[in-house]
């Protein structure tokens, strides 16, 4: 299932314009052709490495275009892990990360309503209905 960038911030409890940015700037090689901002759509797989890159900056203060490098391997290791210099390993919970993920998603599509955008009808301006 495809996102927008507003369900993906609220979700992540980023601002829309920081998902945005992250994804113009840092991640989009890793999206599909289309278009920008509130509108574009995001599929479940970026909105892990999203998530992973954003948890990454903070709590381990690296730079976006570190954290979405990492969090890309980390999405793409079959064990969850990439490696970090000769000696280290860096190693993410998936199963626990997209349990937390899907039903933060699922809370921003309940909580948020979209806004109709345009003249109100004109039954709505006449006070009657149809």
């Amino acid at each position: 299932m495809n996102y927008t960038t507003t369900d993906v911030a609220a979700a992540l409890g980023a601002t829309t314009k920081m998902v945005d940015n992250l994804l113009a700037r840092e991640a989009k090689h890793l999206l599909s052709t289309g278009k920008r901002g509130k509108s574009r759509l995001i599929d479940e797989s970026l909105i892990e490495i999203l998530a992973i890159a954003l948890l990454l900056r903070r709590d381990l203060g690296t730079s976006a275009r570190t954290s979405v490098k990492l969090a890309s391997g980390i999405a793409a290791s079959p064990a969850s892990n990439v490696a970090v210099g000769r000696l280290g390993v860096l190693h993410f919970d998936i199963a626990s990360l997209r349990l937390v993920l899907r039903q933060a998603l699922a809370d921003s599509l309940e909580d948020r309503r979209p806004v109709r955008r345009g003249r109100p009808l004109l039954s709505a301006q006449r006070g009657t209905s149809l």
